[in-house]
């Protein structure tokens, strides 16, 4: 016999509404131990980069509460509220949620920056 077994879903995964922004369960757990994020986009790749923050990071004075967004991380997503941060994406990604009420994308952890990669240029329908 020539089975193939297939495992779980690795693949993480990034949900934007109009109030936050919502990690599935891979995409959270990369900030487990984070104190905080840095939310930026990448104009060259079309890409949302979310960077995790240990405590001494993010409170070494070298940003700003206003640069920093706090993330809540449970069981099964993870967490980042703020209508301004989605008010800042729409400058670089225009999103319309009155006509959709989530925009899905494909996510890839960079472990030696220690961000995830958001990919705006390969939605989820």
């Amino acid at each position: 016999m020539d089975i193939l077994w297939f495992s779980k879903n690795s693949q993480g995964f990034v949900s934007i509404y109009e109030t936050n922004i919502t990690l599935n369960t891979v995409a959270s757990s990369y900030f487990n131990t984070a104190f905080s994020t840095l939310i930026g986009y990448d104009k060259a790749k079309n890409t949302l980069l979310i960077k995790a923050l240990n405590k001494e990071e993010a409170t070494m004075g070298k940003y700003t509460d206003n640069d920093l967004h706090a993330i809540s991380i449970k069981p099964t997503y993870g967490r980042i509220n703020g209508k301004n941060i989605i008010n800042n994406i729409q400058k670089f990604f225009p999103m319309d949620f009155t006509k959709k009420n989530l925009y899905k994308f494909p996510c890839e952890w960079d472990n030696s920056q220690k961000y995830l990669r958001v990919y705006f240029d390969k939605e989820v329908h």
